[in-house]
């Protein structure tokens, strides 16, 4: 599973995700409680590459690597619950055109407000 943010995509922590980044295309079924019995993680795979299941520690490294990113990006999830409703943003930004108050308005404000108050992190999204 992932999210979509502008142009950025980047996964949502979990087993299936690490799965799937780690094998892209295979097709599987797994069962967890198998595998905390000491029995296989996957009780279906299929690859057409021929490549062998992760293991538990490669999906593990996995889930871990996606968390530090997703944490990264809570600051994009929380903007997305503080801004305003898009028909809000609408009907600011429409009176906004039409008193000629385009660079100072109501729109820009409220936009303005939720980007101080949750500032993006510094540095480039980790690895």
């Amino acid at each position: 599973m992932f999210r979509k943010f502008c142009e950025t995509i980047y996964p949502i922590p979990g087993l299936e995700t690490a799965v799937e980044v780690l094998r892209p295309g295979a097709k599987w079924d797994m069962d967890v409680s198998g595998h905390q019995q000491g029995k296989s993680l996957f009780t279906r795979w299929e690859d057409d590459q021929n490549r062998e299941p992760p293991t538990w520690n490669e999906i593990e490294e996995e889930v871990l690597r996606e968390r530090r990113i997703y944490d990264w990006f809570e600051w994009e999830r929380q903007r997305e619950r503080l801004y305003p409703d898009w028909r809000d943003q609408f009907d600011m930004l429409y009176n906004d055109i039409k008193s000629g108050n385009i660079e100072n308005g109501t729109w820009i404000a409220a936009i303005e407000k939720v980007k101080r108050e949750v500032p993006k992190p510094e540095g480039d999204v980790p690895n």
